[in-house]
Formats: structure tokens, C-alpha cells, sequence
């Protein structure tokens, strides 16, 4: 999710000046879509006749610079990656915003992809702290998916400290570990027009077809145990924002060609465990569909990080579809 991080550090960097949006609606408990404000009042809007129907999910490629057709054909057949062998490998901590290494942080790395739900690490998590540089060295069956924690804490750069908040990430195979610092959180959520929750977590993360491809015009929708967790437009309520021009914003209603999504004031379940499932529809016409299923640990005061592509036949056994 290095990806991520810089766009939206770059965004805030370069100080785009963008107006934070609190879009007023109804919200549909099956869908995530924006319904747009007026005078800033909650409306209810008068059947019109149909609604328009939902852009066909496409697949944004990197080299050619285009949407193109996206593919779905491993969906509900592919597994997770398994690994090449257990060896040591070096990661590194980098604050989103700068990109810089951050040194001094606790980190612990879960092998087996299973971030611990009460902030322990105990069986076969290890726990490191970066050096200066940024770097911390574990062991893991390298090319399978791991888990890790950004503990809360000061970290430093250039000998400088400063307070970071605690980052959650699953199905992770980078070798950088996301670092957010407090002062980010604040920017961006003041960006988006967020009134975030210090109880309440935020979740954000990357969509991908069968080809790794980024997802253009699909849906994000969280859940937890007891069932959907409905979106509201209220700032201060679970919210969904998605990017434009690689600028996080409240307006977009599905991912652009960046692929991200995310969601704030995410509440926090008895389990910690949070079902992320991206929907869209992939011909002309038809309805919605789901295309992804992971499951993932969501924290207060911090942010969990997922990317969530085609729907595994070894994912979560609640999905959706």
C-alpha cells in the first residue's frame, strides 16, 4: 500500500487548497453510494423514475495509462499466495506523508498474516524495532501474505521525534511497513470533512482484478458480525470517501483509476474484525456484483490498511455473495 500513502501524501504536500465536502442523503443500507447535499440539510429525494445505471467495472493499466476491460476470471477460484521458503528479509518503516524511514517505532510482525485482536504479541509474532534508518529484520515464508502492527508511539526521523498512531495491515508481501503520523491523521481527515471518533477506527486500502490491476467504478461495503454497516454522508458517522485525480475526497461515489478506497469513524465490534467487500457491476446493465472478500482487524485511533482483490475460494466464509 506504499502506493497509497503517496498519494495521499502528495495531495496534502502540495497543499491543493481542496474544500472538505459533507454530502447530505439518505443513506442505502446495500449500497454505498453518495447522495448529493443541499443546503447542507439531510434530504430525501422524490423518485425521479429509474436510477441510472451503475458504470461497468474496469481495470486501470500502468503502462498504456487506460482503462481497459477488467479480469475476473479467477474469481472465487484463486487462493492465498503460499511462499518460497522461510529466509530474512528487511523491511522498512516509511511515513506516508514524506516517504522518509522512521526510526524508534515497535512493530510486531505477525508470519502467519493474524495481527493479534488485543495488541499482544505472543505464538509466532516477533517484535522489532526499526533502527535509525528505518529497518527492522524478521523471518517469514517470503511471497506469502504477513501481517503486522505499528504500535502507537514516538517514532523519529532524522533524530526528530514524533507521535505516530497505531497502522494495522493484512495480505501484506511489501517490504515497507505504512507509518502514519497523529499530525497526517488530523490533515486528512480534516481534508475529507471527517469529524473522526478517537473510538472509531479508519480503514483505507487498494481494490485489484485477477491481473493485479487497480479497479475503476467499484464499491466498498463493510460489515461486522451482526451484519452491514450502513454508510451515512453525516461527518461524523461511518462515512466512505473514495479518490479523485489521486486526491482522497467525499464527493466520488466509486474508486477512480487509483483503486482506493476508504472509510472513517469505522466502529469498532466486540471482535475487532471487520469484512471489507468491494462490489461492482461488470457488464452494461447489470446489477451489482461482489468482487472481493477479506476480513481484517480494525482499531481505534488507528488505521488499517487492506487491499482486497478477486474473491478467494480460501477467503472468509461469510462473504456477501
Amino acid at each position: 500500500m506504499k502506493r497509497t500513502w503517496m498519494i495521499l501524501g502528495c495531495a496534502l504536500a502540495l497543499g491543493m487548497g481542496l474544500t472538505a465536502c459533507d454530502d447530505g442523503g439518505t443513506p442505502d443500507p446495500t449500497d454505498s453510494g453518495v447522495t448529493p447535499e443541499e443546503d447542507g440539510s439531510m434530504m430525501m429525494m422524490e423518485d425521479s423514475g429509474p436510477e441510472p445505471s451503475t458504470p461497468v467495472v474496469m481495470a486501470f493499466d500502468e503502462d498504456t495509462g487506460m482503462e481497459v476491460a477488467a479480469d475476473f476470471s479467477c474469481l472465487g477460484s484463486e487462493t492465498a499466495p503460499t511462499g518460497s521458503g522461510e529466509e530474512s528479509v528487511t523491511l522498512t518503516a516509511v511515513d506516508f506523508f514524506n516517504s522518509m524511514p522512521v526510526g524508534d517505532l515497535e512493530v510486531q510482525f505477525f508470519p502467519d498474516n493474524l495481527p493479534s485482536t488485543d495488541g499482544t504479541c505472543t505464538g509466532t509474532c516477533t517484535s522489532v524495532t526499526t533502527g535509525a534508518d528505518g529497518t527492522a529484520t524478521v523471518t517469514y515464508d517470503r511471497g506469502s501474505w504477513y501481517g503486522y502492527r505499528v504500535v502507537a508511539g514516538d517514532g523519529t526521523q532524522a533524530g526528530m521525534p514524533k507521535p505516530y498512531v497505531q497502522v494495522i495491515q493484512a495480505n501484506s508481501t511489501s517490504t515497507t511497513l505504512n507509518a502514519v503520523s497523529r499530525s497526517t491523521v488530523n490533515s486528512i481527515t480534516a481534508l475529507l470533512g471527517l469529524r473522526q471518533d478517537p473510538e472509531n477506527g479508519i480503514l483505507t486500502g487498494g481494490t485489484a482484478d485477477c491481473e493485479g490491476r487497480a479497479l475503476v467504478n467499484a464499491q466498498v461495503r463493510i460489515f461486522d458480525s451482526t451484519g452491514q454497516i450502513p454508510f451515512s454522508t453525516a461527518s461524523d458517522e461511518t462515512k466512505p470517501f473514495y479518490f479523485s485525480g489521486g486526491t482522497p475526497s467525499a464527493r466520488p461515489t466509486e474508486t477512480d483509476e487509483s483503486g482506493l478506497y476508504g472509510v472513517g469513524n469505522v466502529p469498532i465490534p466486540a471482535d475487532n474484525i471487520i469484512r471489507v467487500e468491494i462490489w461492482g457491476s461488470t457488464a452494461e446493465g447489470e446489477p451489482q456484483t461482489m468482487l472481493g472478500c477479506e476480513s481484517v482487524q480494525a482499531v481505534a485511533d488507528g488505521i488499517t490498511v487492506l487491499t482486497v482483490g478477486p474473491t478467494r475460494s480460501d477467503g472468509p466464509s461469510d462473504c456477501s455473495g
